[in-house]
Formats: structure tokens, C-alpha cells, sequence
């Protein structure tokens, strides 16, 4: 389960206060960069970061947008006047163009930065907080109207260190700008093999399948089938069927981190997401599990491995419940979403391709059925010690 929910994008941010958002269509706003448009992906970081309405200054592009349900008008150069958007406008807004990609989590930063209200940010970047009055005075320039800079004089402020504020101006800065998006698709729970090989397989995949506008839930859809046409392979029973579904259920997992690197990359984060990706990890394991263990059955007619299957089919059931009840149904607390993401990451497929190739899979079975009853009863335990009195 790579997918992060809508919930957590911005989690660890102090709310902002109200404002709006204003974005300068400049020059490229069309370039695609990480599977959007930047003057989409201008838009979506402002909403996502809380703005409550948003106003493109500038030609509208001739092609349809995809849009963040928020509010949004536009104001095309025709004259100097004020645009009528500014009478309702917060009392703070914050103001970009489309040559800056940035995060929520920069936007909030800025939206609540102590301080004298104009502030701007610093560096090759346009993104800076102003008010309804100053922003009203700059559209009546020429400069303010086609630029919508921040004058020279506003105090700098500097976001925090990690934050992603960079310029996407021309060819060279835009790959810039999708390396460092690509950078940030990671989770702090990654283990080694998922930074090391995971992940960079999953971006070149998540490249390819960006410009074909297939969405994380159909990408889901995809690692489920790969997984479960694993499980099934190993129900086969014989060792070449058992390498191929070994192998097919590492495909899975490398194709199970794009629906959430696609779904990140273009704001396409949902709940019903998240839990159709829970629901797919946890199909898959099933017909996993459940395929090594008929085809050992079938091999050996090993009364103990049939037991043992059964087991764990009923462990990773006892697993489904407890994920569905602490983690889907109500939000985990951290201590149960760390061993939920570690025990999600799926890094053990490494581990049955070893044990397949060695012909061991009955370890591979008796290892999970342990760690299925012991991730489970970890998830209740901690669920109960955060609740305590």
C-alpha cells in the first residue's frame, strides 16, 4: 500500500488562516510538468494549501483545464482597473505564477509566517502575501499588471528547509522542477529495497503512464490483477509456475507504488482511493498465500502444509478486520500507521523470490503466517495503550 490519503498531504501543518490565492499565467503556463499543467498545478497547490478562492490573471488558455473545485475567475489584461474579485477578497492573499512550483505545505507556511503582512519569498520564484489594497494599487501599473511581481521592497521570507519552492521558466528549470516533485514521492516508512529499487522503477513506470491520463484507480486495478494472476501461478504447483508468480508478484508491488506516485503527482488523492488500494494489498496477499499453499499441497500432499495454509488464509482474514477497524474506519494513530506501513510495503516480495528460487517456500508460509497474527494482535495492542487512561 503505497497511497496516501487526502487526509495526510498537508499533515503536520497549522491550519492557515483564511485567504485567497492569485496566480499570473505566464509565459509556458501550458508545459506540462509532473503529468500536470502548470497553471494547473499552480492552481491545485494553492487550493490544496487552503485558499478559499482563486483569481488567473492573464490570457485563459484555448484548451480545457482541470480545475480544483474552489472558486476561480479570471481577469484578462482588458484594462487596469481592479478587478471586481478584489472587493470580496481576504484579508491575506497570497499570489504565484505559473513558472513557480511549490507545495501546500510552503503555501500554508507563508499564509502563517509572523511578521509584517507583504511578504515575499526568495530566489528566481514569484510567490509572496500581500493585501486586498496593495495588490488593488499594483494592477493599476503597467509593470504590476503584466508581471504581478512583488515590489523590491517586501521583507523576504525563507520557507522551511526541505520545502519545495523552484522556478519552471524554461526547458532546463521544468525538468528541474519534475526531478525534485519525483524526489518527494517517498515515504519516511520506505525500507531500503523500496528507495533502492521500488521506487526507482515505479517513477519510470509512473512516467509512461502520466501522459496516457490513466488514473491511480485504474493503476490499482492493474497491481491487483499482477498479484493475484501471482497467487494463482503458484497454485499451479510446479517450481517454474512458483519462479513466474514470484516474479509477477514483484511486478505488483513496483506497479502498486505508481497509482500513489500518479495519484500525489496530480492531486488526485482520494479516501475511496486509499481504500480500494487497502483492499487491493489485502486481496492480493490472500490469493498469495493461499496459492503457495495449494501448490505445496499439491507437490507434497503434506497433511501439515494444509494446515498450515489454512492458517494463514485465516490470518490474513484476521488482518483484513483489524486493518478495516483501525485503520480504514477511523484514523491510526502514529504508533499503529508505522507498523501498518511497514508491514504495507510489501519489501518481503524480495524475500520470495529468494525462497522460490532456493525451493523453500514452505518457510516463505510459516514466516507469514507468523508475522500475519503478530502485525494484527501489534495493531489492537497499540490501538488499546494509545486509548488508555
Amino acid at each position: 500500500m503505497r497511497r496516501q490519503t487526502l487526509r495526510l498531504v498537508t499533515e503536520g501543518t497549522a491550519p492557515a488562516p483564511p485567504f485567497d490565492g492569485v496566480i499570473a499565467v505566464a509565459e509556458g503556463a501550458d508545459h506540462v510538468v509532473g503529468g500536470l499543467r502548470l497553471l494547473e498545478r499552480a492552481a491545485f497547490t494553492l487550493a490544496r494549501g487552503g485558499a478559499r478562492r482563486l483569481l488567473c490573471v492573464g490570457a485563459r488558455p484555448a484548451r480545457p483545464l482541470r480545475l480544483p473545485d474552489v472558486p476561480t475567475a479570471w481577469h484578462e489584461h482588458a484594462t487596469r482597473r481592479p478587478p471586481d474579485w478584489l472587493r470580496d477578497a481576504a484579508p491575506i492573499i497570497l499570489v504565484t505564477n505559473t513558472a513557480t512550483v511549490t507545495d501546500p505545505a510552503t503555501i500554508i507556511g507563508l499564509a502563517t509566517a509572523p511578521g509584517p503582512l507583504p511578504l515575499a519569498a526568495s530566489g528566481p520564484t514569484v510567490l509572496w502575501r500581500t493585501d486586498p489594497a496593495t495588490l488593488s494599487g499594483l494592477f493599476q501599473t503597467v509593470a504590476g499588471i503584466n508581471s504581478l511581481e512583488p515590489p523590491p521592497t517586501l521583507p523576504s521570507w525563507h520557507p522551511r528547509t526541505g520545502a519545495l519552492l523552484c522556478a519552471a521558466r524554461d526547458a532546463t528549470s521544468r525538468q528541474e522542477a519534475e526531478r525534485m516533485l519525483y524526489a518527494r514521492l517517498g515515504r519516511a516508512g520506505d525500507g531500503w529495497f523500496t528507495r533502492v529499487v521500488d521506487r526507482q522503477l515505479s517513477h519510470l513506470l509512473t512516467r509512461l503512464l502520466l501522459p496516457t491520463g490513466v488514473s491511480p484507480n485504474q493503476v490499482t486495478i492493474a497491481s491487483m490483477a499482477i498479484g493475484i494472476g501471482g497467487g494463482c501461478c503458484f497454485a499451479l504447483g510446479s517450481p517454474a509456475a512458483a519462479i513466474l508468480g514470484a516474479l509477477l508478484f514483484l511486478a505488483s508491488t513496483v506497479v502498486d507504488g505508481c497509482d500513489g506516485e500518479i495519484a500525489r503527482l496530480t492531486f488526485r488523492e482520494s479516501a475511496f482511493g486509499a481504500r480500494l488500494d487497502i483492499l487491493g494489498d489485502n486481496l492480493v496477499h490472500l490469493f498469495l498465500f493461499g496459492g503457495i499453499a495449494v501448490g505445496l499441497y499439491r507437490r507434497s500432499a503434506d497433511p501439515q502444509i494444509a494446515a498450515l495454509g489454512l492458517a494463514l488464509i485465516a490470518g490474513v482474514s484476521f488482518a483484513m478486520a483489524t486493518v478495516y477497524c483501525c485503520v480504514v474506519r477511523r484514523p491510526p494513530n502514529p504508533a499503529q500507521r508505522t507498523l501498518f506501513e511497514a508491514f504495507a510495503s510489501r519489501e518481503f516480495a524480495y524475500l520470495l523470490v529468494v525462497l522460490t528460487l532456493a525451493g523453500r517456500l514452505d518457510w516463505f508460509l510459516w514466516l507469514s503466517a507468523l508475522g500475519t497474527y503478530a502485525f494484527s494482535v501489534g495493531l489492537l495492542v497499540l490501538g488499546r495503550r494509545h486509548t488508555a487512561p
